[in-house]
């Protein structure tokens, strides 16, 4: 039970082109040097990230390793977020030179400004 509190599963992950412009539209940003926040509250328990990282910041290699740091960010810190969210999560340039502790830094940030911490 416990691995699963920490898993990354595919309830979990935000996949359509159609969902994610459905959060872009009709959610609300939150916007810092790094990144940015696509938040979007929904009805029921889950919630769901979807990551963003634009061709414009490196090749498939530099882009890869940065939703996997980021998935991993998320994954670890999941349980700390309100329930029944949809979240897009866009880097930026500056992004893809940063560690761990940046983006976990960088994750609680935008998630406090969105309201998204539980109490």
């Amino acid at each position: 039970m416990q691995e699963k509190l920490f898993s990354f599963q595919k309830i979990n992950r935000l996949k359509s082109k159609k969902s994610f412009q459905i959060v872009y539209s009709k959610g609300r940003s939150v916007v810092d040097g790094m990144s940015v926040f696509y938040i979007l509250p929904q009805q029921g328990t889950d919630i769901k990230i979807g990551l963003a990282v634009g061709k414009k910041l490196g090749c498939a290699v530099v882009r890869n390793h940065v939703k996997r740091l980021m998935r991993e960010v998320f994954r670890k810190h999941k349980l700390e977020l309100k329930e029944g969210q949809h979240i897009v999560w866009v880097a930026r340039r500056k992004l893809t030179k940063a560690d761990i502790k940046t983006y976990e830094r960088v994750f609680f940030r935008l998630a406090k400004r969105a309201g998204l911490l539980k109490e």
